[in-house]
């Protein structure tokens, strides 16, 4: 097994790909799990031994090989300068990380009981509308999941409106944040590879999240 080299002097960061990969399911998993507990912290830590091998619970070598696992499958980066979570109120600043997040502009991030928490580039009736019919959504995912995630070994729980080639014109996707689940519904192709789309989940997790690991 290769020795891995601790580099003391960079910031340890959640890459948009991680921040997906830390939501986009609610069991437990070790590399979820340390994704979780970074995007807890206001502003990205010093990378050390001690960091490593408390969030992820495993001893000194383990934690390494785990975190260069981690970066190689583009899930943590290490940066030379601190970064902060979003620190306006969380209403403020969601039309302007929920804008990026689809090719369309047109993005509604709802609750698990059916209201809207922001959107941008939809009208307030149809953010209405949209968030209302994630939670029938999630319901029918819960009532099928059996044959879903079972049967038919489908890992997303995401749901599509498509076109007739496939192609996807409105999205809903569900984030579990904490205890918390949310939907995130956009028009058109999603942007999920987006600084505002860490940022977004970064900013639930702050709010949202307040689980002792």
């Amino acid at each position: 097994m290769s020795e891995y080299v601790l580099q003391n002097d960079l910031y340890l960061g959640v890459s948009p790909a991680g921040s997906y990969y830390a939501v986009q399911e609610k069991t437990d998993e070790v590399g979820r799990s340390f994704l979780q507990r970074l995007l807890q912290t206001p502003e990205t830590p010093l990378f050390s031994n001690k960091l490593a091998s408390e969030y992820s619970n495993l001893d000194k070598k383990s934690s390494l090989e785990f975190i260069h696992w981690l970066q190689t499958a583009g899930l943590v980066y290490g940066t030379e300068t601190p970064e902060e979570a979003p620190q306006d109120r969380l209403e403020d600043i969601l039309p302007d990380l929920l804008q990026p997040v689809a090719d369309s502009g047109k993005v509604v991030v709802a609750s698990s009981q059916g209201l809207y928490l922001g959107t941008a580039g939809f009208h307030h009736e149809a953010a209405e509308e949209l968030a209302a019919m994630s939670t029938e959504l999630i319901k029918t995912y819960d009532r099928h999941k059996a044959l879903l995630s079972g049967n038919l070994r489908l890992k997303q729980r995401g749901w599509g409106l498509v076109d007739g080639t496939g192609s996807s014109e409105i999205g809903f996707w569900p984030l579990f944040v904490g205890k918390e689940v949310f939907t995130l519904i956009a028009e058109g192709m999603p942007q999920f590879n987006q600084t505002a789309f860490k940022q977004l989940i970064w900013a639930l997790s702050i709010r949202y999240d307040n689980r002792v690991f």
